[in-house]
């Protein structure tokens, strides 16, 4: 059976959604895609390759923002998708994070979200600022989440009752509210 990069990693994503990422190996990848463990090096070169190119992958849902609309509107859009993205694949922040910090992944919805702030009228270093915020909540916030519906899953703990979704408008609220703010202070802003 012949499998290309693109089957691989709907089989990782498919280990990911019906076990977890603790049960993503090579080996049962290998299994997966019906070739020896060996075969996958073709593709990938390690698991670090691998997680990232699944980052990558996942990230790839994002729909892209409206240039028409408002930049504070994209950075919503942005951030609503990624959420989106993420929560449709369970453990996928985790993987994300991870492919992060290893500097392997090349989806950088970072500089997506940067390239949007700066046409807004930030400053290059609020750009970045309002970007490594809004990525680090929704990382932080979905791996939370992801966690907690594994536990309830596994019978570990009960509903925590908690709306995630409510903290995560009322989170990127506050972020875009900043981000509007110092905006308007900088007296050199055009509109954007």
């Amino acid at each position: 059976m012949s499998n290309n990069r693109a089957d691989v990693l709907r089989a990782a994503r498919g280990i990911l959604t019906d076990y977890s990422l603790a049960d993503l190996s090579m080996r049962r990848l290998a299994t997966e895609v019906g070739v020896r463990p060996n075969a996958l090096y073709w593709h990938f070169p390690n698991k670090q390759s691998l997680l990232a190119a699944l980052a990558d992958d996942i990230l790839g849902d994002i729909d892209p923002s409206d240039p028409d609309q408002q930049w504070d509107a994209r950075l919503a859009d942005i951030a609503i998708g990624m959420r989106t993205a993420l929560l449709a694949v369970p453990d996928s922040a985790e993987v994300v994070s991870s492919a992060w910090a290893s500097g392997l992944a090349t989806r950088t919805v970072s500089d997506d979200l940067t390239d949007v702030a700066l046409s807004g009228g930030l400053s290059p270093r609020d750009a970045h600022g309002v970007a490594t915020a809004i990525c680090q909540l929704i990382i932080g916030l979905t791996i939370e989440e992801q966690t907690r519906a594994q536990m309830e899953r596994l019978g570990v703990t009960g509903p925590s009752g908690r709306d995630f979704a409510a903290e995560f408008d009322d989170a990127l609220g506050v972020l875009l509210d900043e981000a509007r703010q110092r905006a308007r202070a900088d007296p050199d802003v055009g509109t954007h």
